[in-house]
């Protein structure tokens, strides 16, 4: 009998939910699959075979890839969902909102693994692959699918902003920004970011 078939099929979500420590076995094979692979080249398929589980059930506990990136680097939240959640508020303020959101994120929850991944990203080239290719492809993407040319570019000096930001307030924890309020910094921050988004481009 199969770790599926032991804790569940599809449509019987009832025997589904007690598999947790599918789920867990589903989050140790991502991280493991991650780090070997990378984010553009671990499949949800080859997730799967390493857990022992099939493919339907890690999208019974995680609906995309980019949700159990999230989880298995114990995001507080899937940014992938929270940068699509601001676009869809529109163009005004966003700047302003991505900070304000990230640094809510950051700030209220345990992020100890993803901390662990920045930390390590600039002397280990495959927590860097790891970490710019989702950043690239869940993020920065859907920022420049929704701003003015050039898109890609624009979208990048943001993903810059914020992860410089995740380095110098979480890792390298430095003052007074690591202890400014969130508010402040996205009131300092946000106007810089909303020109990266929508101002006119040089010249």
């Amino acid at each position: 009998m199969t770790v599926e078939e032991s804790e569940g099929r599809p449509g019987r979500p009832g025997r589904w939910r007690t598999g947790e420590r599918s789920r867990r076995r589903i989050l140790d094979a991502a991280r493991a699959c991650f780090a070997e692979r990378g984010y553009a080249r671990a499949t949800i398929r080859q997730i799967a075979a390493e857990a022992q589980v099939d493919p339907a059930m890690v999208y019974y506990f995680f609906e995309a890839k980019s949700q159990l990136f999230a989880a298995a680097l114990a995001m507080p939240v899937n940014p992938a969902e929270r940068v699509a959640s601001e676009l869809a508020g529109g163009m005004d303020g966003l700047g302003e909102r991505i900070v304000r959101h990230f640094l809510a994120a950051w700030d209220h929850a345990p992020v100890e693994p993803l901390l662990t991944l920045l930390r390590s990203a600039p002397t280990d080239e495959r927590s860097a692959t790891m970490f710019t290719e989702y950043v690239e492809r869940e993020i920065v993407a859907r920022i420049a699918a929704a701003v003015p040319e050039p898109a890609r570019l624009r979208a990048e000096l943001v993903g810059s902003q914020l992860m410089g930001l995740a380095l110098a307030r979480y890792v390298v924890r430095i003052e007074p920004l690591a202890s400014t309020p969130a508010d402040a910094l996205a009131d300092w921050m946000g106007p810089t970011l909303q020109r990266y988004l929508t101002g006119p481009a040089p010249a």
